[in-house]
């Protein structure tokens, strides 16, 4: 293994991490796309790793905020984070900075965006609210509450 291509691979991750936080499944995919050797690659990755330079924790935590903000539910979210190969106890963390009655206004938001003023069917709200990825207690409760108002 030359030096010069292990700090081929670090210079890499270190211009990936400058950007944005990435989970170590993602660099290992960017960088393997390059045809880099994965064990090499899965080698760097885990010093950046044990320096606290990548965190699939920050990763996690910063994720579930920009998704809670553009109004995906936790389904969504949890899929979407154990498709990155995060460890589920990283995962419930980052989804327990919301409490239930945020992912209700957030789900009421987003019925309100989609739906201004309308009389819509049910049926329609909740299969709307199921992509967005909210579970059936949010859904029921959000759109019983929308249909009164």
């Amino acid at each position: 293994m030359s030096s010069s291509l292990i700090e081929e691979i670090n210079l890499s991750i270190s211009r990936y991490l400058k950007i944005r936080e990435h989970s170590k499944k993602e660099l290992v995919d960017k960088l393997v796309k390059k045809a880099y050797d994965r064990t090499i690659v899965v080698d760097c990755i885990k010093e950046y790793a044990l320096s606290n330079l990548q965190s699939d924790e920050r990763y996690s935590e910063g994720l579930v905020r920009v998704k809670f903000n553009n109004g995906k539910g936790p389904i969504y979210i949890k899929k979407y984070l154990e498709n990155q190969e995060i460890d589920a106890s990283l995962i419930q963390s980052a989804l327990n900075q919301y409490e239930l009655n945020d992912w209700v206004e957030s789900a009421r938001k987003v019925l309100a965006k989609k739906f201004p003023l309308q009389v819509v069917p049910v049926g329609k709200m909740k299969s709307f609210l199921i992509y967005r990825g909210f579970p059936y207690d949010i859904i029921e409760l959000t759109t019983r509450e929308y249909t009164k108002s």
